[in-house]
């Protein structure tokens, strides 16, 4: 196995196999009939472009419809999800997630905690080849992730009603 950029590249039989990764950015105020949507987006993902890690934060209805989405998924599909928190002490009763299968990533140690969403989301898109987001407008933190990713030459699939090519 070999790490090269953000995709882990495993040699099997001589043959290379590279494990691509996604992540997830989105309105925290999300409804819940775009479920069927994300499934079809990710299972794209999975079917034909092998990701097979999908990186997703903690915060709001998309964050947790994502979660919800990966475990029905992770029963089909040899994938891992990683849940990144962006601050280490979670009240218990906010947690649907399996804490012990969570990642707080060495960069938000010594992070203020009013740059930690920020800095938790960079880190997401750092590690990700694919982005699927859920944008429907441009006055949120949403559009600025967004932007971010496409700046950095991510493939940026929206499940929402704004229009990308507006951003290029």
């Amino acid at each position: 196995m070999t790490f090269k950029g953000n995709s882990l590249k495993i040699f099997l039989g001589g043959e290379m196999l590279i494990m691509l990764s996604c992540t997830f950015i989105g309105h925290k105020d999300c409804l819940d009939n775009v479920s069927d949507l994300l499934y079809a987006e990710i299972e794209n993902l999975i079917i034909k472009e092998n990701v097979r890690k999908f990186y997703v934060g903690t915060h709001g209805n998309f964050d947790r419809l994502v979660y919800n989405v990966l475990c029905k998924l992770e029963l089909v599909y040899n994938i891992e999800k990683v849940v990144v928190l962006a601050y280490i002490n979670q009240r218990k009763e906010t947690v649907y997630y399996d804490i012990k299968k969570s990642l707080f990533p060495e960069v938000l140690e010594r992070t203020p905690l009013r740059l930690a969403i920020y800095k938790r989301n960079c880190y997401m898109i750092d590690n990700s080849q694919f982005v699927i987001c859920y944008i429907n407008n441009t006055f949120s933190n949403t559009y600025t992730f967004v932007n971010l990713a496409i700046n950095k030459k991510k493939r940026v699939i929206n499940i929402g009603e704004y229009n990308l090519n507006e951003l290029t």
